[in-house]
């Protein structure tokens, strides 16, 4: 059962801005949405995520002690020994081709140049058994002052305010 957040748009409107504002300058995407995984889809690994996550408690005053990081995110370490770093390390030179173009034809195809700056030389894409935190449980945590995920709770904008806005 969900537990339900009444709340206003304006409210909830500048909580989306101040984070997605957040994720963009930490991460560098343009293109994220309250789905967008701060590992996975954001490439926020390791210390980055971690002081990402440190710096948004801080600023927001929130309550993250029962915040498990080792449950959601993998430690730099964890990350960097693994078989896809070295096979990483094999494959620079196709990296650096593969950069190369993509800021070369960016100029060009914006579209085209983020296609090729995604390609990934792997099969398969590298996948964590941990449970990635997204934009839209991060708003869910400035809202409530502390850590909770998204997928606990609904949202429910105030009717006074659905009224005023369709007047």
């Amino acid at each position: 059962m969900k537990t339900i957040i009444n709340i206003s748009f304006k409210n909830l409107r500048q909580n989306y801005r101040e984070v997605y504002q957040l994720l963009c300058k930490e991460s560098g995407e343009k293109k994220i949405n309250t789905k967008s995984k701060i590992a996975n889809d954001l490439f926020l690994f390791g210390d980055d995520n971690y002081y990402l996550l440190h710096d948004f408690v801080i600023q927001n005053n929130l309550d993250f002690t029962n915040f498990d990081y080792d449950k959601h995110f993998e430690s730099e370490c964890e990350f960097n020994i693994t078989i896809w770093s070295i096979i990483s390390l094999i494959l620079i030179p196709l990296f650096i081709v593969k950069y190369i173009l993509s800021f070369l034809i960016n100029f060009l195809s914006k579209d085209f140049g983020n296609k090729i700056h995604r390609f990934n030389f792997f099969l398969k894409n590298y996948q964590s058994d941990r449970i990635d935190l997204t934009m839209g449980d991060l708003i869910t945590c400035k809202i409530c002052g502390k850590f909770q995920l998204r997928e606990n709770f609904q949202f429910v904008l105030l009717k006074s305010e659905i009224k005023n806005q369709q007047s």
